[in-house]
């Protein structure tokens, strides 16, 4: 049916009756079921005239007509259930020819396209034409950097070396061989003695150094990470574990002998206690590089 025919059908919608209405989707309906027996070229553009007559009888029907006469209200779904099962013959048609590529004609076809868009004339195409355009088309992988060894250390310090003076026999005071001997009232206390085993069992068991951050990271609670690093201190003040860097760059803490602990409390061995800086943001991303679930250091309120 022919756009005139539509405009014709417009004005005369106001002298059509509902029979006439009727009549007119019957045959609608008729002509759009014979569509789907067979999918052409011109299958889309006959069912987009079906549709448009069909809202044209729609647009004529008042609201007040439409309750007392249900048929036609029917009769417009159907021509929706029809027109839907066409457009998916159509698509299921449609992708069959999309999967036949040939690669041949597609190169032909392209060299023939850059010999038109390229202003130099010569036997062969000028291909960074096309760079700027398909540079667009593939994406490019993100630039990421991971977290190896330590923080940025603290600035070092200048120290102005005294002098060794000579203690009086009176004023020496002895140390205890082992942090075990440390009254366990002080609550501080019974914590560094308890980091002090988790080192050496596990030094004992693996034979190698535990890794710093995974000693006195907690996953939940930042302030207890933090007296984590003041309670290393005091083992490091106390010549009881040595914390370095291992072959590849990450942090690691290991007891130190006994011979070791000796020189340190005789002031024979220098040794340099010192706190580590580290803020919300970085615990963070310490947490998530590690993925620790479970602490090593538990304190006594947690199961």
């Amino acid at each position: 049916m022919s756009r005139n025919s539509n405009n014709c059908n417009d004005s005369t919608s106001s002298t059509r009756s509902p029979q006439q209405r009727k009549e007119i989707l019957r045959r609608i309906i008729t002509r759009a079921q014979s569509l789907q027996d067979a999918v052409n070229a011109d299958t889309i553009h006959t069912l987009e005239l079906c549709m448009e007559e069909t809202d044209n009888i729609n647009s004529e029907t008042t609201l007040e007509e439409k309750v007392h006469n249900q048929e036609e209200v029917l009769m417009d779904s159907e021509m929706m259930s029809i027109s839907s099962n066409i457009l998916k013959q159509c698509t299921r048609s449609l992708t069959k020819f999309v999967c036949s590529y040939n690669q041949a004609e597609f190169a032909k076809k392209l060299v023939e396209y850059m010999k038109k868009c390229s202003d130099i004339t010569s036997e062969t195409p000028d291909w960074s034409f096309l760079e700027s355009r398909v540079t667009k088309c593939f994406k490019r992988t993100p630039h990421y950097t991971t977290l190896l060894g330590t923080l940025v250390p603290l600035e070092k310090k200048e120290i102005n070396k005294r002098k060794p003076t000579v203690r009086e026999a009176q004023a020496q005071i002895k140390k205890p061989d082992k942090v075990v001997a440390v009254e366990k009232e002080e609550e501080s206390a019974e914590e560094t003695v308890k980091m002090n085993k988790i080192i050496s069992k596990y030094y004992k068991t693996y034979s190698k150094p535990l890794d710093f951050f995974k000693l006195i990271l907690h996953p939940n609670d930042f302030g207890k990470t933090i007296q984590n690093i003041l309670q290393m201190s005091f083992l490091v003040r106390d010549g009881r574990v040595i914390v370095a860097k291992d072959e590849s760059g990450i942090l690691v803490v290991q007891p130190c002998s006994r011979d070791m602990t000796t020189e340190v409390m005789a002031g024979k061995r220098s040794n340099i206690q010192n706190v580590m800086y580290l803020n919300m943001e970085q615990w963070k991303i310490l947490r998530d590089t590690y993925r620790i679930k479970k602490p090593m250091i538990k304190s006594d309120t947690e199961t």
